[in-house]
């Protein structure tokens, strides 16, 4: 071992196992290249990330063997434990092995992937020889490459590269004579957005006032609106929810979370990070105009068997992978609430409402991964959602007396998807099926009725090339298909966003309509090329052609961001592109809207830079944005047809800060601040003023830290403070006679505003290790002042009078998670 005497330090020893160039007939061309023997050089260690120990076991040595995919623009593609001692140590080098970078391994002046093994040393103060071996059809065997990384260690050493064969058919390896490589570099791979925030599962788990849930940790990022109580919506930059899409593994899912917005549909046990790409994001994604949330999972461990329980409150959850043999890995996982036995327990107390079915979600997810080769990954992943509340309304409401009977809604969603990656010499393929059920069911009585069945199908294949050591190009066909039906019994709708309820009887003005069944085909294709200029200039050049059969357009999105790296530190970037999105399906439906509507378009513009210092464990980022569009969906005057046109526009400005503090730093405390100023306006026609969206939210700040205190305690506290969403006055109302009802008289659209919103949730825990077990006792509480927020504002049935609407209340939530 080469002793350093830096702080903090860590062990590593890189083992290629795979590196080949896609094969090729052999012609006399072919053997002169061969015979040139073009160096062949191994994946160079660019960032280090290191890993902390385990709370209580800092005392301890712990090795952990890790098998990482370098791919070809040298990101971490998949990484997985090999062999390792559990008790946290596992996850942690995990965690931190997912953040390297590598300068991509190269035969001559082509990049290629490659599989190396990597030993990650919980050691202080120890810096140990990296040895790397790369291996084609014939052998290799070496002893390392030299080279430094920042961070809390280092990885140095020298190496030979030896043997008697060839390395995937068009590069061979000398026989006797060993060559000796040096390497020594610190650029990170161009990303592929102008924005790009990234959080793993250590820091997503750990955030206060999420009851340990990873995806509620996303509506604490810079550019994140707070959603209403129970509204559960992803909300980006103030557009409209329906503007963004949440992504799991490379498909489209309809909800990121249960009733309530308490709880997302997908273990944070089986997630491996999260991307958020707030605007201008690749052209691998399209059909939105607001914002990207990518769900990564991660591969079942192979080390042995894992379980996990989880009790608390509000629902119970347990998790269980393993391996079926040194290929193959398995991990099963499900969730369910029981607030539908507490209801049920005290339901003889509500004399009002009578529960058919109290409120209840369950949530699942399999997973299985199988890797036949060092070049082939296949992952099939099975998950699924439900969600269910029905009422029985003893009195017909006050002010609308259609309002009777039942009411009841049910969401569901079922999904299967399997992919397939595979390395190839210089080129990577990665294939995505996925197929499902959505089911919808909403309804108020015999007044509103509403179901949908939809069974979407989801195709996704991406080639990934390596063109030139400054030239990487990806291309891709993106397909999606849904036959759907769909019932509808109520009033006319109104325009999705900006329109006030219409007031009146729901028994009046009513529609029936049913689409039968009917499909919705959009097919897409995509190119993208990155391009290193002066080795510190990167550019993506991308376009992106969508076509939405049902409305019979055709889109083509140019797209380009840049990114200039001033220092090793300080880095600019921006972005620019056109992105679109086709009308709500009820908003292009003949007798609910208009065939003839056309897809909505959005400019994205944004400038940004970051300051990293990853040995202090520190990251500064600051973005300016600007969104024009154009061609967005509105109502027609008194609901004429053809009801919706294309006459909307709209502006989208603000600034966006993020400050965080890593777990792996040197500080015993992590988390990070956000705070985001914006400003989202619309004008719904040529003649109208400009008026503010629906969740406009001026001000956004996010104060989120946990402080580890050591012997296995943690807390730590999550502020809010947010600008109140606008809303539409009621200025007075006037009776119709032929139900006895009111009808509201509104003023102008959003001209008035909640007040501020704030909350301060805390989260205390402590963990035990008892041999194989780490047992965790948290207590979670939302709302610890027990602000009262206003989240609207409740009138009497003459409109006469009103109440304000309260937001969630004090919310503690006691659990307890065993963990082996």
């Amino acid at each position: 071992p080469v002793r350093s005497p830096a702080p903090f330090a860590a062990r590593a020893a890189v083992l290629i196992l795979a590196c080949c160039a896609m094969t090729a007939p052999t012609t006399s061309a072919d053997a002169q290249e061969a015979a040139a023997a073009p160096a062949r050089v191994p994946p160079q260690l660019l960032q280090f990330v290191p890993a902390s120990h385990p709370e209580g076991l800092e005392d301890r040595d712990a090795v952990v063997v890790l098998e990482i995919l370098v791919a070809v623009d040298g990101a971490v593609s998949d990484v997985r434990v090999v062999e390792g001692p559990g008790e946290g140590f596992d996850e942690r080098a995990l965690e931190a092995a997912r953040q390297f970078r590598f300068e991509p391994a190269r035969i001559g002046e082509r990049a290629v992937a490659a599989r190396i093994r990597y030993r990650y040393v919980f050691e202080a103060r120890v810096i140990e020889t990296v040895a790397v071996t790369e291996e084609g059809e014939g052998t290799a065997e070496g002893e390392g490459a030299e080279g430094t990384v920042a961070g809390e260690g280092s990885a140095e050493g020298e190496g030979r590269v030896e043997g008697d064969g060839t390395g995937g058919g068009d590069a061979e390896v000398p026989g006797d004579e060993p060559t000796i490589f040096r390497a020594r570099a610190q650029v990170e791979p161009p990303p592929r957005d102008a924005t790009r925030r990234e959080l793993g599962r250590d820091v997503l788990t750990r955030m206060p006032g999420t009851r340990g849930d990873a995806l509620r940790v996303v509506e604490l990022l810079p550019g994140v609106g707070r959603p209403s109580f129970g509204g559960g919506v992803l909300i980006v930059r103030g557009a409209a929810p329906g503007d963004s899409q949440v992504f799991l593994d490379g498909n489209p899912v309809p909800l990121l979370y249960h009733f309530g917005g308490l709880t997302s549909f997908y273990s944070s046990q089986l997630l491996n990070r999260i991307s958020f790409v707030p605007g201008n994001f690749s052209v691998r994604y399209g059909r939105k105009i607001g914002g990207i949330l990518e769900v990564d999972p991660r591969d079942p461990r192979r080390d042995g068997f894992h379980g996990y329980v989880d009790v608390n409150l509000l629902d119970a959850s347990l998790m269980l992978e393993g391996p079926i043999d040194r290929h193959f890995g398995f991990a099963v996982a499900f969730r369910r609430s029981y607030v539908d036995a507490v209801l049920a327990a005290v339901q003889q107390n509500i004399r009002t409402i009578s529960f058919l079915t109290a409120p209840v979600y369950y949530d699942y997810q399999a997973i299985a991964t199988w890797t036949p080769t060092d070049a082939d990954r296949i992952r099939l992943l099975v998950y699924g959602s439900s969600d269910e509340l029905r009422l029985l309304l003893a009195n017909p409401s006050d002010g609308d007396f259609a309002v009777r009977g039942g009411f009841g809604i049910s969401s569901q969603f079922h999904r299967g998807q399997v992919g397939w990656r595979h390395l190839e010499g210089w080129m990577e393929q990665e294939i995505q099926v996925g197929f499902g059920l959505n089911r919808t069911e909403f309804g108020i009585g015999e007044a509103l009725r509403l179901r949908g069945n939809f069974l979407p199908f989801n195709a996704r294949s991406e080639w990934r090339m390596q063109l030139g050591r400054q030239v990487r190009t990806i291309v891709g066909l993106d397909l999606q298909v849904t036959p759907l039906e769909l019932t509808f019994r109520g009033p006319a709708a109104g325009q999705s966003e900006g329109s006030p309820s219409q007031g009146g009887s729901l028994g009046t003005n009513t529609v029936d309509f049913s689409s039968g069944q009917t499909v919705a085909y959009r097919p897409a294709a995509y190119v993208e090329t990155d391009l290193t200029l002066a080795e510190r200039l990167d550019l993506v050049l991308g376009v992106r052609a969508d076509w939405y059969r049902e409305i019979r357009r055709l889109t083509v999105d140019p797209r380009v961001t840049a990114r200039l790296r001033l220092t090793d530190a300080v880095t600019l970037r921006g972005g620019v592109g056109i992105f679109s999105q086709p009308p709500e399906f009820q908003e292009s439906a003949a007798r609910l809207g208009n065939p003839d509507l056309g897809p909505i378009h959005a400019l994205h513009g944004s400038v940004g830079g970051d300051l990293r210092l990853p040995e202090q464990g520190f990251s500064l980022t600051v973005d300016a944005f600007y969104k024009h569009l154009w061609d967005r969906v509105v109502a027609t005057p008194r609901g004429q047809a053809p009801f919706f046109t294309n006459g909307g526009i709209g502006r989208i400005y603000g600034l966006e800060v993020g400050a965080r503090l890593e777990p792996s730093g040197p500080l015993p405390v992590f988390g990070f601040l956000s705070y985001t100023l914006s400003r989202s306006e619309r004008q719904d026609g040529p003649e109208q003023a400009w008026r503010l969206f629906d969740f406009d939210q001026t001000h956004i700040l996010t104060l989120a830290g946990v402080w580890r205190i050591g012997d296995g305690w943690e807390a730590g506290g999550t502020f809010r403070l947010v600008s109140g969403n606008p809303f539409t006055p009621v200025t007075g109302a006037v009776q119709d006679v032929r139900t006895g009802s009111y009808q509201p008289l509104y003023g102008a659209i959003n001209s008035d505003r909640n007040p501020f919103f704030h909350r301060l949730d805390v989260r205390v825990q402590k963990r035990w290790d008892v041999g194989d077990v780490g047992l965790t006792l948290y207590l979670d509480i939302q709302n610890v002042y027990n602000a009262t927020n206003r989240e609207g504002i409740v009138y009497s049935y003459d409109y006469s009078q009103t109440s304000d609407l309260p937001g969630l209340p004090i919310l503690p939530s006691l659990g307890l998670r065993g963990e082996l």
